[in-house]
């Protein structure tokens, strides 16, 4: 009879221990240099400083964001964005051929700003913020996209579609 308390305790706190942390890979984000050769763009991605702590972001309410502790990007979000952001132009944009910042040597630099790439307590997820690009032009962009079922992985697929949108408002 003394042994059921402490088996209790062992496991309760079993129940109470941190949950382990599980990483996210964003799609298309492994950079695949193109076999044709344009003129070499790099490609650099600034996240807002929200987007920069290593975890998904998710938007509570109007005026909260929830920063995941245990829903984590498994490589830094802004080289993964540059990555998917380089292959999707590649494959749109056949003048050029756009090179992620960290492999490139190119002085022609596209800037990317990433203001929003997070999930919303209205079911969908945001992506949003402008390109410079070398010539000096801005083009803002911004996708809203409906995400279809529950949990982060959800949440990681509607972003890539959200992506997508994104690239063809800032390459046209």
């Amino acid at each position: 009879m003394r042994l059921a308390p402490l088996a209790a305790a062992f496991l309760l706190a079993a129940c109470g221990s941190t949950q382990s942390p599980s990483y996210f890979v964003l799609p298309d984000s492994q950079y695949i240099q193109p076999a044709r050769q344009g003129s070499e763009i790099a490609v650099n991605v600034y996240l807002n400083s929200a987007l920069n702590k290593g975890g998904l972001v998710y938007q509570t309410d109007a005026h909260h964001l929830n920063f995941a502790r245990n829903h984590l990007w498994a490589t830094p979000l802004d080289g993964a964005l540059a990555n998917s952001l380089s292959n999707k132009l590649n494959r749109l944009n056949h003048r050029y051929t756009f090179v992620p910042a960290a492999r490139s040597q190119s002085a022609q630099q596209l800037k990317i700003y990433v203001e929003a790439f997070n999930g919303s307590y209205l079911g969908k997820t945001i992506v949003s913020g402008y390109a410079l690009w070398p010539d000096g032009q801005s083009r803002p962009f911004h996708a809203e996209t409906v995400q279809q079922g529950d949990g982060y992985t959800a949440m990681l697929e509607s972003l890539a579609v959200g992506l997508n949108q994104a690239v063809q408002e800032m390459a046209h």
